[in-house]
């Protein structure tokens, strides 16, 4: 017999308003700890009750974890392999399951970082998720938080879109495999460029609730700046968004942009964002640290240059041969909005960027056997097709048997 509603209902309803909230932190603590538990206990993981394949994210949002989410789903479509998706949008600790229960998977993909992964499984009832758990997870900085670590017990494997947040999660509870991001260059083919204004074009796009601190935008302002001065036949646009809630360090973003930069900080559609990338000469992307990057691999599916700092995430797809790589040294991290903390992580090179942005002003030829370059890695290495290899046999077998209807 279940005893957590009758208790909470008699909480709730004899226990003062004030006592209630005092006592919040540790029953939200205790609430966490309920569900941990729950996640740990044998859930299926064999596989033997069969059942679909189910990927659990917030697929209508605009961040990376949602994007991968919708990417995934869409290459196991593309291959022919039907699934399930389960939108986590809302999800919320409780301490009883909400709604009916769901039917078992033959693999539960959450594309969901550990915090979002326990407010599903709380709200889902981690003993009603029957069937083997993968957690799709990102990080941007060396070593993940150890509660990250200690929350793969909650997973069967941990997937990760690139050796660098792999490395991020050693001595995790569960084992951890590099999953990249699936792209589809056919989505890229009809991507009209935004129109020309100015000789040589370049842009860099960064979400202030991503830590402008680590996308740098300052260091691509730096380095053109320094590349150009206020040369007028170049421009360099910075794409932005959500710096309405930041409105500080935009005002200081845009206090530091010389003339010949323009910054845009608004909500564009997707078709919009790919149609200013593609007409650009250069995507520069001086970040300190990044867990995949996604925005320099669309924009070599889009055959725009990329310029890119030669460290973390982007190291598994990027190279001399795809990309303009900056090196970078390594100082301690420093983000005033808080969101990163401690460790280390990357300082590019501003003169060696700015150099390279000079010579490939100079150098179209140079640009087209990039964009040439990068549509090629793309389809070598991020194709659906590629990103199905990487998946573990068990997912894979799963797959081809509800491709063949069984």
């Amino acid at each position: 017999m279940n005893l957590i509603s009758p208790v909470r209902d008699a909480w709730r309803g004899l226990a003062p308003e004030a006592l209630r909230r005092m006592a919040q932190p540790a029953l939200a603590a205790m609430l966490e700890a309920h569900v941990r538990a729950q996640a740990r206990k044998p859930h299926g993981a064999e596989g033997q009750n069969g059942g679909p394949l189910r990927i659990v994210g917030y697929f209508s949002g605009s961040h990376g974890i949602a994007a991968s989410a919708r990417l995934a789903a869409r290459a196991f479509e593309a291959l022919g392999v039907p699934i399930e998706r389960m939108d986590a949008t809302g999800a919320a600790l409780t301490w009883s399951p909400q709604g009916a229960a769901p039917t078992p998977a033959a693999a539960w993909i959450f594309h969901l970082n550990p915090p979002e992964l326990l407010a599903a499984l709380g709200q889902t009832g981690p003993r009603r998720v029957i069937g083997p758990r993968y957690g799709y997870w990102a990080w941007e900085l060396p070593s993940a938080p150890p509660r990250w670590l200690k929350d793969a017990a909650m997973v069967d494997e941990v997937w990760t879109p690139s050796r660098f947040v792999a490395a991020s999660l050693a001595g995790a509870r569960a084992p951890v495999r590099v999953v990249p991001h699936p792209l589809f260059l056919e989505d890229y083919d009809d991507v009209r460029p935004a129109p020309r204004r100015e000789a040589f074009q370049a842009v860099t796009l960064f979400d202030f609730n991503s830590s402008q601190a680590r996308k740098n935008p300052q260091g691509a302002i730096a380095a053109f700046a320094q590349a150009f001065g206020d040369d007028p036949g170049a421009r360099l646009v910075i794409k932005t968004q959500n710096g309405g809630e930041h409105p500080d360090a935009l005002a200081r973003l845009r206090a530091g942009a010389p003339a010949n930069v323009e910054i845009i900080d608004a909500v564009w559609p997707y078709a919009e964002v790919l149609s200013l990338i593609a007409g650009a000469d250069v995507l520069i992307s001086l970040h300190r640290s990044e867990g995949f990057g996604l925005t320099p691999a669309e924009a070599l599916a889009l055959g725009t240059p990329v310029m890119a700092t030669d460290w973390s995430g982007v190291a598994d797809f990027l190279d001399d041969g795809v990309a303009l790589m900056v090196p970078a040294g390594r100082v301690a991290v420093e983000d005033p909005q808080s969101l990163y903390a401690g460790q280390s992580w990357a300082e590019p090179d501003i003169a060696y960027a700015a150099q390279a942005l000079v010579a490939l002003r100079a150098d179209p030829g140079r640009r087209a056997v990039l964009a040439a370059a990068g549509r090629r890695r793309v389809a070598e290495r991020l194709s659906p097709q590629a990103w199905f290899t990487t998946l573990p046999d068990r997912v894979k077998s799963a797959a081809m048997r509800a491709a063949q209807g069984r």
